[in-house]
């Protein structure tokens, strides 16, 4: 990279003078486009990038729990996301809830 002065400072740009182009090939675009992972059938099933903040202590705690489970923190953050809502979906009251709970045999 070499900078570039302006006002205020320094802006650093890429070199470009070593980039090479070279031919195109239909045969390699065609393999690497094979390569490539089908587009989900679902828009609903695209997954996207969504910034969560937490406390690092917390933070320590998910990864902690996660590498214990052999999965990703993100994947339980999408779990529970998804039972969350689908608890919202289909309230129940806490009656009911409580009922459930008493007919459960007691943990060992």
């Amino acid at each position: 990279m070499t900078e570039k002065g302006f006002p205020g400072g320094r802006e650093m740009v890429p070199d470009m003078s070593s980039l090479r182009f070279g031919e195109f090939d239909p045969g390699e675009a065609k393999r690497i486009l094979a390569s490539l992972p089908d587009a989900p059938a679902d828009a609903d099933d695209v997954l996207v990038v969504t910034s969560l903040r937490i406390p690092t202590g917390l933070h320590r705690r998910l990864k902690s729990y996660a590498e214990e489970r052999g999965v990703a923190p993100s994947v339980l953050i999408r779990q529970w996301i998804e039972l969350h809502l689908a608890s919202v979906d289909k309230p129940i009251s806490l009656d009911a809830a409580l009922r459930a709970l008493a007919s459960l045999p007691p943990a060992a």
